[in-house]
């Protein structure tokens, strides 16, 4: 739910909607007393009252508080109000990088990658020095905005997942992975120590992904992109665009390096390989001798459940890690502060959620191709022992495809069913290899299960055909978002968005 333009939390008057993640939302709002605007990140209701993101919430607010560099997005205030939790920040006027990729690519020459990569490089170094870890380094975290003098002013936000190297705490669920895949070390996907250089490698696949326009390892599918990070060579940004020298292809190796002894020693050290590789052609020399990073031999490997001592081989890491409503905390949204709150609260008024406000609240889900298979579990067999799933797909003239494309998606055309078809339509063996072949055209496939294998959005039992589509696969597996979504008709919008909305916009950015 976002809330209404004019609505007072801790003092702070908001004005309007700057971004939703998974969180919370972020609002530009009034200062209670001084004539400026802040950015207010306010922590979604349904996660106020859970122990474990209030925890996170509040570390968040008092790691990035403890920051201050012209490079990292300042943190003023935080608080409790109304039932929300909040913190006030700097307001940057400006972008991001991921965005400023997307609206103009060939603006991002070179010569600014590297600037910005420095400039990120040297809040990062910052950080370190005060012995704390970002563990989100991506570009969508790399804010853009103008200076008097017209000089591209750059600052790292979303400390939203950092960690103390010294903070042997945890409060995250046992084996979740707080960070985003496209960017993360192997160290962080095998849940091993996490030191600075963790944050290099995701600062390394940053770079990788300025130069080239392309992720480090390119797929639909987060098993696929995670085996390239633990199994694969580092990407060549010179393969890509054969105008970079091949000194860069360097750069990148060493920063990527499986092994975090490898990698760059510091941001720094990265930056300056990098501007030597592009201006006069000269490779990296082998790692420098270590940098003083506090407590950085402290962190505790991360215990895992599910998962055993080791990732499975990418065949397996299909089935263990994957997309889902619940199986990987990834990051999306904004940033953090410290101090208490003051002021007078007006009555939050949430707003009801409603397809039209979905929309305008999600640009990314328009347009966007999205099927439904929905998978049940049969009775048990003597010879089985265990109960069976059955697989169906919600047909074109259905209502959920309906609720789907009235929040923007275009819903999948091979799922079209015959004149009086009743939807679900199960699938038989001949649907299974046309309707799931090699072609397969949709963007996103949403798995409603209830079946035997069902549980943290795992793709476990499911039919080799279905997992095999090129699509971005999300699971939906909690008993009340399926039985919200299977049993939606029109009229119960309300119940329906709010258990698929926040799961879409995880997963779709």
């Amino acid at each position: 739910m976002t809330l209404r333009p004019g609505t007072v939390i801790g003092g702070y008057r908001i004005e309007r909607v700057l971004g939703t993640g998974g969180m919370g939302s972020v609002y530009l709002a009034a200062h209670p007393s001084l004539p400026r605007r802040n950015a207010l990140k306010v922590l979604n209701p349904e996660l106020t009252r859970d122990v474990e993101f209030r925890a996170r919430f509040q570390r968040e607010a008092e790691l990035a508080s403890s920051l201050d560099h012209p490079n990292i997005v300042a943190v003023n205030d935080r608080g409790e109000a109304g039932g929300y939790l909040w913190i006030a920040m700097q307001y940057v006027d400006g972008t991001d990088v991921a965005a400023e990729l997307a609206r103009a690519p060939r603006s991002m020459t070179p010569a600014r990658a590297l600037r910005i990569i420095a400039e990120v490089g040297k809040a990062l170094d910052h950080a370190h020095r005060r012995g704390l870890l970002h563990r989100d380094v991506k570009p969508a975290n790399f804010m853009l905005s103008s200076t008097s003098d017209g000089e591209e002013r750059v600052l790292l936000t979303d400390f939203g997942v950092a960690k103390s190297l010294a903070d042997k705490s945890e409060i995250t669920a046992a084996g979740a992975i707080l960070a985003t895949i496209a960017y993360a070390a192997p160290e962080q996907l095998l849940g091993g120590q996490l030191d600075h250089r963790t944050d290099i490698y995701g600062l390394g696949c940053a770079l990788y992904k300025l130069l080239t326009g392309a992720n480090p390892f390119p797929a639909e599918q987060p098993a696929v992109v995670m085996a390239g990070h633990l199994y694969e060579p580092p990407p060549r940004p010179s393969a890509m665009n054969p105008q970079l020298p091949q000194a860069l292809d360097d750069v990148i190796a060493v920063a990527m390096a499986k092994d975090p002894g490898h990698r760059f020693n510091s941001c720094r050290e990265l930056s300056e390989a990098a501007h030597r590789a592009l201006n006069s052609g000269a490779r990296p020399t082998h790692v420098p001798s270590p940098v003083q990073v506090p407590s950085v031999s402290q962190v505790p490997t991360r215990r895992r459940t599910g998962l055993g001592r080791r990732v499975l081989p990418a065949v397996g890491v299909v089935g263990a890690l994957v997309i889902g409503a619940g199986a990987l905390a990834l990051r999306p949204d904004a940033d953090v502060p410290a101090a208490t709150a003051t002021g007078v609260t007006s009555p939050v008024v949430p707003v009801a959620m409603s397809a039209a406000q979905v929309r305008t609240d999600n640009p990314q889900f328009a347009g966007k191709t999205i099927g439904i298979v929905d998978v049940t579990a049969v009775a048990a067999t003597e010879a089985s022992g265990y109960s069976k799933s059955s697989n169906a797909i919600h047909l074109t003239h259905s209502p959920q495809a309906a609720l789907l494309e009235s929040i923007g998606f275009s819903y999948f055309s091979g799922f079209a069913g015959k004149v009086g078809e009743t939807s679900p339509r199960t699938l038989d063996n001949l649907d299974r290899h046309t309707l799931f072949s090699p072609d397969f055209a949709a963007d996103y496939l949403l798995v409603v299960r209830s079946d035997p294998g069902s549980g943290a959005g795992s793709l476990l039992g499911l039919d080799r055909k279905i997992t095999g589509v090129r699509a971005l696969i999300i699971v939906i597996d909690d008993p009340k978002d399926v039985a919200a979504l299977r049993n939606y008709s029109p009229g119960k919008d309300q119940q329906a968005l709010e258990s698929l909305v926040p799961i879409l916009r995880r997963h779709i950015t």
